[in-house]
């Protein structure tokens, strides 16, 4: 088990490198400029997002022995709401007009159409993070383990301003201002999830206990 695991947590983070690597805006140009439509690679760099995310939260899921989660992540409706976020996502994508590449279409983000498409993501995204906050936050308040009890305490911090941060965005189609200050929130949820993945993986070389080893974020 342990080796499907860590096969999944480095799907995660390849697919996170990915994401991020395509929106420095050298690379982006440079592998925009392979497609005929403009800022086409945006799509790619959100798929390999959202599939990052799903992973984590599915392994988090496993980790915490929460089959419900597991259910709405990995199980088939789970599945089939991360197929229609993505299908969404291209159909509103497909009528958006930008002329010049633009990670994440920053540039353009005043066009409802594109703030409609970036809002879709972060909302998948703040959906993951709604269905782990209630765990992590019981997670939190167990004893004895002072490191897991953080780790599990950062990253529902962190999902938690993952879900304002979709709450804004989704404000955002209406109320015009919010984007920058939803911009700022997610480094801040970035910074809390890694935090919380680390102090999982220090808890994970500190304590034997046995449950603590059947984390889903266990490295060796």
């Amino acid at each position: 088990m342990s080796h499907s695991l860590n096969r999944s947590i480095f799907l995660s983070g390849l697919c996170a490198i990915v994401a991020f690597g395509l929106m420095i805006p050298g690379v982006y140009e440079f592998v925009d400029g392979m497609f005929l439509r403009t800022n086409f690679t945006d799509l790619f760099a959100k798929l390999a997002l959202l599939l990052s995310i799903n992973i984590l939260v599915c392994e988090v899921a496993r980790a915490l022995r929460n089959p419900r989660v597991l259910r709405l992540t990995a199980g088939l409706s789970g599945k089939t709401i991360l197929v229609l976020t993505f299908v969404l996502a291209l159909i509103l994508f497909a009528f958006t007009d930008t002329p010049a590449p633009s990670p994440g279409l920053g540039a353009y983000i005043d066009d409802p159409l594109v703030l409609a498409y970036n809002t879709v993501i972060v909302a998948y995204i703040g959906y993951l993070g709604a269905l782990l906050i209630g765990p992590l936050v019981r997670d939190a308040r167990t004893p004895p383990q002072k490191l897991r009890q953080t780790a599990s305490a950062l990253l529902a911090a962190g999902f938690s301003l993952a879900l304002v941060r979709a709450v804004l965005m989704v404000a955002g189609l209406a109320i015009d201002g919010l984007y920058d200050f939803g911009q700022i929130l997610s480094g801040i949820t970035a910074l809390l999830v890694i935090s919380g993945l680390v102090s999982a993986w220090i808890a994970l070389r500190k304590y034997p206990n046995p449950l603590i080893k059947q984390s889903a974020l266990r490295v060796d």
